[in-house]
């Protein structure tokens, strides 16, 4: 770490980190966390003063999801003292939602994590005076991260978002599959989610990604397993060293890191794809059967929960991903399957072949008529292999109406 810069940097905004604000705490959060809530939204910054990529870390985005900060702020203690040397960049973290932070609440009004839009976020910065809390969240996390993207001066822009689940089971990651993200990806040892974009709107990841960001959302466990914080830090090591800003192989942190991934993440698969999300209303009722961990086989007609309208089976063989065991949530389960390393391989080859051309060709496939480089997709027509191709050659679903489905291509893809 360049000492000039060390002084007014990291260890100046370490020791200013923790001063007080009007955050209410409720009873029961633990103090460390109740801290963190009430502290300023950037947590601690280490600037070398070298030329080079910025890592943005926010942790707490959910307010009942604190291993994240945590993660955080043990990353900023140790580097306090870590006698950095050879490393360029910067790296800052960031809390995402301090008032549900402070109550131990998901959200308090609005999920921030589906809350993310170029036009509220517009509209946002054009208001003045209090908000309703996750709207004041937005707009003092938004100000942070258009500074953060501003001062990286054309040098890459690195994301990673920082999340446990409500149910048991190792960490994960999850990427909108571009082969920068999925480069970037690679390197951390757990297994790896494709497809989630295409089933969530407003993530803080999709957001930055359509920004130009390579972009990672990690969850690292259940929501109060202490490990959890363990594997969040580790993720943290992981992207300082893959994002370029350490020298590989130069910290025995990230080599354990590593390890403790690879152990925790057991034999599941390295990449497994979304087959099916079910999706939660409020008064719907939900309840997830018990027992059910990340990543578990489940069998085609399992029955996994149940609503007011009566059970949910499975619709194929399938993993159980992030079944639903809180109180506040929008996604009820999710279902998943390994994807083989071939078609990763394949992938990255035809994306640099421009085949979208012949795209037209497949049954149910048409080009859009008013925005070039997008398709409608008739799924009466379509066989479930032209999503595939779609997919294979770096698209997402943008959009559902009736039969019709709108596929894009991923921007920054190559």
């Amino acid at each position: 770490m360049d000492r000039e810069h060390q002084g007014d940097t990291l260890n100046d905004m370490l020791s200013a980190s923790w001063e007080g604000s009007e955050i209410a705490v409720a009873d029961g959060v633990p103090d460390a966390v109740a801290r963190i809530a009430r502290g300023p939204r950037v947590m601690g910054e280490l600037r070398t003063g070298k030329p080079g990529p910025t890592l943005i870390c926010v942790g707490g985005v959910h307010g009942n999801e604190p291993a994240g900060v945590l993660g955080l702020d043990r990353i900023f203690q140790r580097l306090e003292t870590a006698g950095l040397q050879d490393v360029c960049g910067r790296m800052v973290g960031l809390v995402g939602n301090r008032q549900a932070l402070a109550r131990n609440r998901r959200f308090l009004k609005h999920d921030l994590n589906r809350f993310w839009s170029p036009e509220r976020c517009a509209r946002l910065r054009r208001r003045s005076g209090p908000l309703e809390a996750e709207a004041e969240e937005l707009r003092d996390l938004d100000k942070h991260l258009e500074r953060l993207l501003a001062e990286s001066e054309g040098q890459p822009v690195y994301f990673l978002d920082l999340h446990t689940t409500s149910g048991q089971g190792p960490a994960f990651a999850n990427l909108d599959d571009t082969l920068p993200n999925r480069e970037f990806a690679l390197n951390f040892p757990v297994p790896l989610v494709v497809g989630i974009e295409e089933e969530l709107a407003g993530t803080l990841t999709g957001y930055l990604f359509e920004r130009g960001a390579m972009t990672l959302g990690f969850e690292s466990g259940q929501h109060e397993d202490a490990h959890s914080v363990d594997l969040a830090e580790a993720a943290i090591w992981i992207a300082l060293e893959a994002s370029g800003i350490l020298p590989r192989g130069s910290r025995a942190e990230v080599a354990e890191a590593r390890r403790a991934l690879d152990e925790n993440r057991g034999g599941i698969p390295h990449v497994v794809e979304i087959r099916h999300r079910h999706g939660v209303q409020t008064g719907d009722g939900f309840k997830m059967r018990p027992g059910y961990r990340n990543f578990q086989n489940v069998r085609k007609g399992e029955v996994l929960a149940a609503d007011n309208r009566g059970e949910m089976t499975s619709a194929e063989s399938a993993m159980i991903l992030m079944p639903l065991y809180q109180e506040q949530g929008e996604d009820g389960f999710f279902l998943v399957r390994r994807v083989h390393p071939f078609w990763l391989k394949l992938s990255a080859v035809v994306r640099q072949w421009h085949l979208e051309r012949y795209l037209h060709l497949l049954p149910g496939v048409v080009p859009h008529a008013e925005e070039e480089g997008r398709f409608t997709v008739d799924r009466r027509y379509a066989r479930w292999l032209a999503l595939e191709i779609f997919h294979l050659l770096g698209f997402r679903r943008r959009g559902v109406a009736g039969p019709y489905l709108l596929m894009g291509r991923r921007p920054y893809d190559r």
